[in-house]
């Protein structure tokens, strides 16, 4: 007995000489406030905890816990069951900070966002079908997720939607039921007209196809398409405002995305590729699908939890995957791709050159920025003690602005009267981090108060310069993003209502509300900040 308590307390004495990064520790120790040693797979304070130690030893530097995705669910059923219990008193809310008001006064400027109840439109009428045959009805709802692939989420190769358009195709030879299902349910949402099936039914069947789908041992690369489905179900649950469930389904991507090592592709790290579970990709193809997989859950991850204020599930320090191609660019991937890549976050936000031009990448690169300065600001008004103490703030703050700068000036100008929604979407976040950073100062400093109108009036000016005459969808972030601009330029309607400005002021406010209009129908989120944006411009 006195040998093993011995061994026990010379375990333990080694266990405290160790020093772990922030973040390391497993998931027992953090919580239990213990100094962790990092072994695996059970670490030591957890092998020698009384009673026979804690076999749930489990670390998070490669994705949630799984008591962490267990208490999450619970948070979820929890707030679904008040939301019906409740109808008219919860709602989730998601919006950006009013740069006008009080520091201490954190009013949303979106409106409560309530259970999204599908179109009437869209139930099973067999009386009025427009489709002719279940062919063509599949046939035409895939081919509105290939026409919006950019904007809901679709990072695949776009290869797998052509193959299933082909005559005769066998869609359960090309994708899992998971990802078929996922695509059906927008594709339905997309068409904006009476379907053969209810996207009440589809979303039930992608919900019931997802729950066993990594285990899925006929499911054609499972990994890559449970983590597709996982995405397009989170930004269908983020369009139509039901926010819990689609931070749900985006925190399940990033714990495929992180367990797969998506995020240690090409890692200059030899200890990341020997600990790495990732097989090597049998082609730049399905290379390329991995780093733009990545990309796309970053990119939704920054963008959703920013706007609704939670913390990120992804930390910069671990991301060495090289910034994304285009699908097309990856048949030349041994000329363009580095051979090694590391730091690739932390060397963009230290506004280091890199290669990362490609639309997808310039996109990722804007949802980063929109999150730091969501953050940045968040904790200059949350922070008492960053108040008092600025000079540190001041210059993370200063840095910041020059990275969003360097951002902006990187971005290709948007084609005049063209249709490309991404550029919109991507200059939009670009511009809209500049209003997150400033807002904490517009009440008190000029100079910040003029970038944020320099900003919202940019916002303007390239929605202006795009034809949205033909379009049915855009993401469903830029409600959030246009409700943030409207918002600054309300606010000085209301300071200048003599001024010769307000012309130019009111005529910018209409042009972004006529473009939210566009998209209100066919996207909730946006029809909410609409209605809230035409309130306050009342």
């Amino acid at each position: 007995m006195n040998q093993q308590r011995t061994s026990r307390k010379s375990q333990s004495d080694k266990s405290k000489n160790i020093q772990l990064n922030k973040g390391q520790a497993c998931f027992n120790c953090r919580r239990r406030k213990v100094r962790c040693d990092g072994k695996k797979p059970i670490c030591t304070p957890c092998s020698t905890f009384y009673g026979g130690g804690l076999h749930d030893c489990e670390y998070t530097d490669t994705g949630l816990a799984q008591s962490q995705v267990l208490e999450e669910k619970i948070s979820i059923i929890e707030s679904r069951i008040q939301e019906l219990e409740k109808p008219n008193e919860t709602g989730t809310s998601i919006g950006l900070h009013n740069p006008y008001r009080p520091i201490r006064s954190r009013g949303s400027l979106s409106p409560q966002l309530n259970e999204f109840t599908p179109d009437p439109s869209t139930s099973i009428s067999q009386s009025n079908l427009i489709l002719k045959s279940w062919t063509d009805f599949f046939h035409t709802i895939t081919s509105n997720v290939l026409q919006y692939a950019s904007q809901v989420g679709f990072f695949l190769n776009p290869q797998i939607l052509e193959a299933l358009l082909e005559d005769g195709a066998v869609p359960s030879q090309i994708a899992c039921p998971a990802l078929l299902s996922a695509i059906y349910l927008w594709g339905a949402h997309l068409s904006r007209s009476e379907t053969m099936i209810s996207e009440a039914s589809l979303l039930s069947d992608a919900l019931r196809n997802i729950s066993g789908s990594l285990s899925n041992g006929r499911c054609p690369n499972a990994i890559m398409q449970t983590l597709q489905a996982e995405v397009l179900l989170a930004q269908y649950f983020f369009c139509n405002a039901r926010i819990l469930e689609g931070k749900y389904h985006a925190s399940a991507a990033v714990s495929i995305a992180l367990c797969s090592g998506f995020h240690k592709i090409r890692s200059a790290d030899a200890r990341n590729l020997a600990n790495s579970n990732l097989t090597p990709a049998e082609n730049p193809m399905e290379e390329g699908e991995r780093i733009n997989s990545f990309w796309a859950v970053l990119t939704l991850n920054n963008t959703w939890l920013a706007a609704d204020g939670s913390p990120r599930d992804i930390s910069y320090a671990v991301v060495d995957t090289p910034w994304p191609l285009d699908m097309h660019s990856y048949s030349q991937a041994s000329r363009i791709l580095p051979l090694h890549s590391s730091a690739t976050v932390e060397s963009f936000l230290s506004n280091f050159p890199d290669h990362g031009t490609s639309p997808i990448a310039l996109h990722a690169k804007a949802a980063i920025v929109f999150e730091q300065a969501s953050r940045l600001a968040a904790r200059f008004t949350e922070d008492i003690a960053v108040r008092k103490s600025p000079n540190m703030f001041t210059a993370e703050f200063s840095h910041l602005d020059g990275v969003i700068e360097s951002l902006k000036q990187a971005l290709p100008p948007l084609e005049p009267n063209g249709s490309q929604l991404l550029p919109l979407v991507i200059h939009s976040l670009a511009q809209v981090a500049t209003i997150q950073l400033h807002n904490p100062f517009c009440l008190k400093h000029d100079h910040s108060r003029s970038c944020a109108i320099s900003a919202a009036m940019a916002v303007v000016e390239f929605v202006r310069q795009t034809n949205l005459g033909d379009v049915r969808y855009i993401d469903a972030i830029v409600g959030t993003l246009w409700m943030a601009a409207c918002q600054v330029l309300i606010t000085e309607l209301s300071r200048a209502k003599y001024s010769p400005r307000a012309v130019h002021f009111h005529e910018a406010v209409e042009t972004l509300l006529a473009a939210m209009s566009v998209f209100s129908r066919g996207c909730r989120m946006i029809k909410l900040q609409l209605e809230t944006a035409q309130g306050n411009y009342a």
